[in-house]
């Protein structure tokens, strides 16, 4: 056995222009309908993927999330708030409300009856569930109606359905569940799977891979994928992670599924950065279309960051199950949104080949070129001073000599309240606006800062502005020339105010890749399966789904 990594270089894509004039832009009109299209193309980007019969096939990437609440249950937020979020920088959101938990225990203080009241809640919303979610949809829009079933011997499922569907069935064993999903020809996602069996781990016992195509791998409960995986289960009372129960130890036991992530966002806010994002590789932005991507196992999962990721092994896509084959060529196409740190072929649970971009980089960003630039904000001062507060960000963005190809949030849910909102607001390809909130008050994963990422084209006198309204009045100017080795850091006031940090260029060697590995087996006996992990220098990660030889 053999394994041997080759480099492709990046080639220039040829392009179309736009001629666009400094009048309002939706988000969808600048960074297109998949979130990863730009200015200057027609089309998102395509997978590479072929089918045996048809040729090349024409996949389009689109970013959803699967597995998100609010208050109709018992968690933060309208329904009405969920989905104005979600249009705003998602393709397609699922609304999972918690719906029922058969064998929950008793708590302390009868603080269970919390889940029972939530239950209730979700039961009698369902006719307007049904009704916001229908009107919700557009041609630039997809939301699914669904709903979450809790079991402390079963697991947790996601049930998603392709059509409004307003009878909640909720029985006390997964059996009937799973039957009546493939009756109603629904999804039943298994989330948060690596819990200990009795604590809401899943069950594998009763795995259905027609009804349970893709697996969640990544969540803001953190990451299933191994028991020694970064971003480990440490936010719940359900312990950490069961080795028994990983998506690694599924996988060498033979079942097949794909990999999504979702964030499970409890403050009613689909999409939630750094809690878990899915990509997914469909023909169109249909409902028909996500699901019949989700049950190919055309998915990955995302931690944050909206990295583009596209798989193939013999020219295949990610979830495929090819006949057996001795020599397997895997080709990656992968666009981050920062500096990538390494590329990662696994093979049967191993890492058996790896590349760093970072080793092929010997000079600074070029310029005139196109790089990245991302925009933080946040800080302030500590809730343990007692100064914990919501401090509201009114800026004006603009680049002269230059122009913005994409502007991608990184918003988190913290802080919350119903009226609160982050608006991204495309002005022109020199000139966005962003309105936006922070705190350290019980923001996630103490994390108090939010972002937005800048693909940016321009030459060495391109200079970028960053005009400050709220929290104070402020200017800030600074040539692409001087990020690309010096970040600029700016307080809002003294010690302990807020801050904001214009970070260094992210050069496309850097972000990008095109890596094509070989792997040659000395017998086609298997099967053997193989998946993709991306990692980034700022600790956001990727995962595609398994490909499967024989």
């Amino acid at each position: 056995m053999t394994s041997r990594t080759k480099i492709k270089p990046n080639t220039k894509s040829k392009v179309k222009s736009k001629i666009m004039t400094d009048q309002k832009i939706t988000r969808r009109e600048f960074v297109g309908g998949s979130l990863a299209a730009s200015l200057l193309t027609s089309m998102p980007i395509e997978s590479q993927a072929k089918d045996e019969t048809a040729g090349r096939m024409k996949y389009n990437l689109f970013w959803g999330d699967l597995h998100n609440h609010n208050a109709v249950g018992y968690a933060k937020g309208s329904l009405e708030r969920s989905i104005e979020i979600a249009r705003e920088h998602l393709d397609f959101f699922a609304f999972t409300g918690h719906a029922s938990w058969h064998d929950m225990p008793k708590m302390p203080g009868d603080r269970h009856l919390k889940w029972v009241r939530g239950f209730r809640k979700h039961t009698e919303h369902c006719p307007k569930t049904c009704r916001l979610l229908s009107e919700a949809n557009s041609k630039d829009f997809v939301a699914i109606p669904g709903y979450e079933w809790h079991s402390s011997h079963f697991g947790d499922y996601c049930m998603l359905f392709e059509q409004n569907h307003p009878e909640l069935f909720l029985p006390d064993h997964v059996d009937k569940l799973l039957d009546f999903a493939e009756a109603e020809n629904a999804l039943a996602i298994p989330h948060h799977i690596a819990y200990k069996q009795g604590w809401r781990g899943a069950n594998f016992d009763y795995f259905r891979p027609k009804t349970s195509p893709v697996v969640e791998i990544f969540s803001e409960h953190g990451c299933c994928e191994n028991v020694t995986a970064s971003l480990p289960y440490i936010r719940h009372s359900m312990g950490g992670r069961s080795t028994a129960n990983t998506i690694e130890r599924q996988l060498k036991k033979g079942l097949r599924f794909g990999f999504v992530a979702s964030s499970d966002s409890h403050r009613g806010y689909p999409g939630a950065y750094g809690e878990g994002v899915v990509g997914v590789w469909a023909c169109d932005l249909t409902a028909e279309s996500i699901f019949e991507a989700l049950r190919a196992r055309r998915t990955y999962a995302a931690t944050g960051d909206r990295i583009a990721l596209d798989v193939t092994l013999n020219g295949r896509p990610m979830g495929s199950q090819l006949e057996p084959v001795r020599d397997r060529q895997i080709d990656v196409r992968v666009e981050g949104q920062d500096s990538i740190q390494i590329i990662e072929l696994i093979r049967n649970g191993r890492v058996i080949d790896r590349y760093f971009p970072a080793d092929h980089v010997s000079e600074p960003p070029p310029l005139p070129g196109r790089v990245k630039c991302r925009i933080q904000y946040g800080w302030g001062p500590w809730a343990a001073l007692d100064l914990g507060r919501i401090c509201s960000w009114d800026m004006t963005v603009r680049i002269e000599k230059g122009r913005f190809l994409k502007v991608l949030p990184c918003f988190q849910s913290a802080p919350f309240a119903e009226n609160i909102r982050d608006n991204l607001q495309i002005i022109s390809p020199h000139k966005f606006n962003l309105r936006s909130q922070t705190s350290r008050l019980r923001c996630f994963a103490e994390d108090p800062t939010k972002a937005v990422v800048l693909e940016v084209e321009g030459g060495s006198d391109a200079e970028l502005t960053v005009q400050l309204r709220r929290p104070i009045q402020q200017v800030v100017q600074t040539r692409l020339t001087d990020l690309i080795r010096d970040n600029v850091i700016t307080f809002t006031g003294v010690f302990t105010s807020e801050s904001y940090i214009i970070h260094r260029l992210v050069g496309k060697n850097e972000y990008s890749a095109t890596v094509q590995f070989h792997d040659k087996q000395n017998t086609t006996k298997g099967p053997d399966w193989y998946y993709v992990r991306v990692t980034q220098n700022n600790g956001q990660s990727a995962w595609s789904s398994p490909v499967w030889v024989g």
